[in-house]
Formats: structure tokens, C-alpha cells, sequence
């Protein structure tokens, strides 16, 4: 049962296994995407988890067709086995949606009223951002939404962190101010904003692909879609008091710099205590487990904080600002630049205090009632 306020971690099946530990806990849960385009091993590791390891948080499956080289495009039909199956499983139902780029009215009001139409179902609606930073484009698809009624599911497309371009804040609040059930997938801190603003569940990606929908890639010289060389991002951490993914060896070179235990001490289950640029020492490869479930516990820890039982949904928004706008401070004092979503959150945290209706939690239907 997905309640309000939930944070979600996001991973591909072959990681669920070691994720499900971290998502059992009060107020999280997982969503499940593919590894490597493998739906069938995806529909299995969920039975797996929900029949065998009796897990017991919310699950979500995200098929991700929309994601890759070979992504479909919004018009493209929803499989019925694919619905079929999470209901046979006793999930939430997510539709297995196509890209929507910028401008394909058709595409994006397909995706809602095929999804309006079907008992239960999730929209998911996979959007250039284009949907969210111009006006325009943000009155079609609010109007859509409303009109369709059905809850969705957003993934925003972006190079790195889709919140960090202008106006992406400000078309998340819109939507999330039409009266639908709202879900965001591949995210990563900006997922506390959003629960912070009313959305119902947000999902944290367990490596940087699946915190955010990377645009299609452009073919490399010689074939491929990777230029020759090419090496995988080093794994970065959150650094909970700049609230930004940061690389290890960036912390532990600001740890040099700023050697206070209060900021760089840390008491998460992975990091026991100790600062948290311990993982400099490791490799790269060895790095990317304990980054990842450093950074969702923290991330945990953050919503609880946020979200405590009954918070007023003014209340949780002007603590997200003020911790944004402390994150900013601590970021010019270790010299870094400030991550943009900071000030985009801030300035929406801003407006929406002048504007009581704006982001106050629903009372209409929930995710929570959308299983089989």
C-alpha cells in the first residue's frame, strides 16, 4: 500500500535483490525497471520477492520502454500481458508507456485517456522537458491530465538532473496542483521537494541512469552509441549537507579542507559512524554499492525528518526551503557550485507561501486503493 509521502528506491532487477532490505522500512518501497531490456526476468524477480521473500513494502514495476536507443514513442499501444501480469501480481498498475516528446499533443493525450479508461492503472508519462519549463506546453498537459482524471507517473528527461533546468520546478508544482495522484520515478534529492509539494510517491535511482531518463543517444562514429573509450561516470554519494549527489573524492578533498566532524561524520548504517569519504579508499567498482545505500539511507532519514506522522503540508515545504537554502550556504563554503535545484526549490517554496492552495496534500483517491 503506497501512502502519502512514500520514497521509493528505483533499480533494475538484477539489483532488487540487495535493494528490498533498504526499501523495508515505514513510508519507503521499490520500483523495479528491467536489466537490460529483459521484461520476462523483471516479472520473475518480483514473483520472486512478493512470493517467496514475502515482501511487504510497495512494489512497483516500471517496464521502461521508453528509456534506450531503441525507446517506442507515446503512440505506441500498451501490451495487455503487461497489465495483466501486475495485476496477477498484486501490484500497482503502471501502463509500459512510450516516450512523449516535445510537442506530441497526440502522443501525450493518448498515453492519459487509454489509461483513464482501464480499472486501477497508473499513466506513465515519460516527458521531454519542454512539458514542464514552457507555459505553453505546461497548460496542454495539466489540461489533459485533469481531463483524464487517471493518476500518473512522471519521468523527466535530462542529460544530469532534470530539476536543475529552469522551469521543471515550476511545471512539477502545476501538475502537481491538478488533483491527480501523483508519482515521480527516476529521481533523486529533488524527490523529497516533490514529496515535500504533495506528491504521493517519489523514487530515488540506485546509479545515476535511473535518476533521471537520459535522452536518446546519438550514434557514435563507426556505429555504436558510445564514443571509443567511453567510461562509465565514477559513483558519487549524497552529501547531506550541501543535499547533492557529490563524488567521493570531491568530499574527501572538501574533508581536507573542512575537517569538522559534524558535517562530514556520519551515522547511517553503511557509514557506522564513520565520515563519509571513507569509500575514497575503495575503487570505483567497489564504490557503487556503498555510495548507493549511503545515499538512500541519508535520503530516508531526510524524509522522516520532512515528513514527520500528521506534518501540515505548509510545514513540510517551508522546511524543504530552509533546508535548501542552508544546502546552498554549505555549498559556497566548501567552494563548490550550487546545484540549481536549490534555488529553483527555493524560489517555488517561496511563491507557494504566498499561494495557500498551491501543493496542500489531496484528499481524493490514492495509489494506495490501485491494486488488484
Amino acid at each position: 500500500m503506497i501512502t502519502d509521502g512514500t520514497l521509493l528506491v528505483h533499480c533494475t532487477a538484477n539489483q532488487a535483490l540487495r535493494c528490498a532490505p533498504i526499501a523495508e522500512r515505514p513510508g519507503a518501497g521499490l520500483v523495479i525497471s528491467p536489466y537490460q531490456r529483459d521484461e520476462a526476468g523483471l516479472l520473475a524477480t518480483a514473483a520472486y520477492l512478493l512470493r517467496q521473500r514475502q515482501f511487504e513494502a510497495p512494489l512497483l514495476l516500471d517496464a521502461a520502454r521508453y528509456a534506450g536507443q531503441a525507446r517506442l514513442p507515446a503512440s505506441a499501444p500498451f501490451n495487455p500481458r503487461w497489465l495483466r501480469r501486475q495485476r496477477e501480481l498484486g501490484v500497482p498498475v503502471l501502463t509500459d508507456s512510450g516516450y512523449v516528446d516535445s510537442g506530441d499533443e497526440p502522443g501525450l493525450a493518448g498515453i492519459l485517456h487509454r489509461a483513464a479508461v482501464l480499472p486501477d492503472t497508473v499513466a506513465v508519462l515519460p516527458l521531454h522537458p519542454a512539458w514542464l519549463q514552457d507555459r505553453l506546453h505546461r497548460t496542454v498537459l495539466t489540461g489533459h491530465i485533469r481531463a483524464a482524471g487517471a493518476p500518473v507517473a512522471l519521468v523527466l528527461e535530462a542529460n544530469r538532473d532534470p530539476f536543475a533546468l529552469p522551469g521543471v520546478v515550476d511545471g512539477l508544482l502545476a501538475v502537481l496542483d491538478c488533483g491527480v495522484p501523483t508519482l515521480l520515478l527516476r529521481c533523486d534529492v529533488s524527490a523529497l521537494g516533490a514529496l515535500c509539494h504533495g506528491a504521493q510517491a517519489a523514487a530515488v535511482g540506485t546509479v545515476a541512469g535511473l535518476r533521471h531518463l537520459t535522452p536518446r543517444p546519438a550514434p557514435a562514429a563507426g556505429g555504436g552509441t558510445q564514443p571509443r573509450g567511453f567510461r562509465p561516470p565514477a559513483p558519487s554519494a549524497v552529501f547531506r549537507p550541501t543535499l547533492s549527489y557529490r563524488r567521493i573524492g570531491a568530499i574527501a578533498r572538501a574533508h581536507r579542507r573542512h575537517p569538522d566532524p559534524d558535517l562530514f561524520g556520519c551515522a547511517c548504517t553503511v557509514c557506522d559512524g564513520r565520515d563519509v569519504d571513507w569509500m575514497a579508499e575503495l575503487s570505483d567498482r567497489d564504490r557503487e554499492v556503498p555510495a548507493f545505500e549511503h545515499s538512500i539511507r541519508v535520503l530516508q532519514d531526510l524524509r522522516d525528518e520532512l515528513l514527520p506522522a500528521n506534518t501540515a503540508a505548509g510545514t513540510a515545504r517551508q522546511s524543504w526551503t530552509a533546508r535548501c537554502a542552508e544546502a546552498e550556504y554549505r555549498s559556497r563554503e566548501f567552494g563548490w557550485d550550487v546545484a540549481p535545484m536549490l534555488r529553483h526549490w527555493q524560489r517555488a517554496g517561496q511563491s507557494s507561501g504566498q499561494n495557500p492552495a498551491q501543493g496542500y496534500r489531496r484528499t481524493g483517491p490514492t495509489v494506495a486503493r490501485l491494486t488488484a
